[in-house]
């Protein structure tokens, strides 16, 4: 799946870009971005994404399509406890 999330400015985020584990390595995430991509781009929208540093391969299928590392930030995952 991939889809749309916020957007402010002639920007659009591309969000949730996954495949399922059994269907990876078919080009299904590549199709799927080059998809929002067209649309993003006939609307006149700059696209954007953000990947955590360690997912290889999702960073593989970005550059693919033309995206480059363009910031690095520090993010923090908290958790409530007792959650």
């Amino acid at each position: 799946m991939a889809g749309e999330r916020m957007g402010a400015g002639g920007f659009r985020e591309i969000s949730g870009v996954c495949t399922h584990p059994d269907d990876r390595g078919h080009g299904l995430a590549h199709r799927l971005m080059a998809r929002l991509l067209r649309q993003q781009l006939a609307r006149g929208e700059q696209p954007f994404l953000h990947v955590m540093h360690d997912n290889r391969a999702a960073s593989r299928v970005y550059e693919r399509l033309g995206f480059r590392l363009r910031r690095e930030v520090v993010v923090r995952v908290l958790a409530r406890v007792g959650a």
